[in-house]
């Protein structure tokens, strides 16, 4: 027997239509959700996650990963304390043709070829064709100039850059370079490893006091307020 059809009420289509926008925000706003595109270094166990939106064309995210992080790596990184996520935010066309160097290189090179890029931000951002002198870059990092090229034009990476970078402005409220993000709480700017130290201490004792061995890891511990103190500033 053929059942009748379903029909809503005006009310019935409202309130179904407000529960779905109600439970799109809790994932979509959600800093720590894996994205397409991530570049993760050190453990997936450890007890604080922190990312970096970073532009390749800016000064102060290279600034950072001279001075701060490599302590960072060293003190916490290494150490299992904490996991470090690379996410693109390009504030240039030049800054978007070296990401995708970075993402098309093979991915065990990603930091080799991420760290060439920053530390020779003078060369290639200052360079008649970008793309030429990033492809020169490459070239010392195991990518030929034809695969880069290939990359260019397939389009792939400069798609999923674009997603990214919209999802971290219009989701996350990103507009500056560098934007961290750790266990989800949102601090902007380049930061000293002094600062940034005394933060991540914050938050690890305040989990061993709950978990002395971090067994249990709830990416919900913060500095409760911390950042908000320290004037990290230095953005592009």
């Amino acid at each position: 027997m053929p059942q009748p059809p379903l029909f809503f009420t005006q009310p019935a289509l409202l309130a179904l239509a407000i529960l779905v926008l109600l439970s799109l925000p809790v994932f979509a706003a959600d800093p720590m959700r894996k994205l397409p595109g991530d570049r993760v270094f050190g453990s997936e166990t450890a007890p604080i996650a922190m990312i970096e939106y970073h532009s390749l064309d800016c000064l102060y995210c290279a600034k950072f990963h001279a001075e701060s992080y490599p302590q960072l790596k060293r003190h916490y990184i290494d150490t299992g304390l904490v996991r470090f996520i690379y996410r693109d935010f390009p504030l240039s066309w030049a800054a978007l043709e070296a990401a995708i160097l970075t993402h098309c290189a093979p991915p065990e090179h990603y930091f080799a070829v991420f760290d060439k890029l920053l530390k020779m931000q003078g060369r290639w951002t200052r360079a008649e064709s970008t793309a030429k002198a990033v492809a020169q870059i490459g070239e010392t990092e195991g990518v030929t100039t034809a695969q880069y090229q290939a990359c260019l034009d397939e389009r792939k990476w400069e798609q999923q850059i674009y997603h990214g970078q919209r999802h971290a402005s219009e989701v996350l409220g990103v507009t500056a370079t560098p934007t961290f993000f750790i266990n989800g709480e949102k601090l902007e700017g380049n930061i000293s490893f002094d600062k940034l130290a005394k933060g991540l201490d914050y938050i690890l004792n305040d989990i061993q006091r709950d978990s002395p061995n971090y067994t249990r890891r709830d990416p919900a511990w913060k500095a409760r307020g911390f950042w908000l103190r320290v004037s990290a500033g230095e953005t592009r």
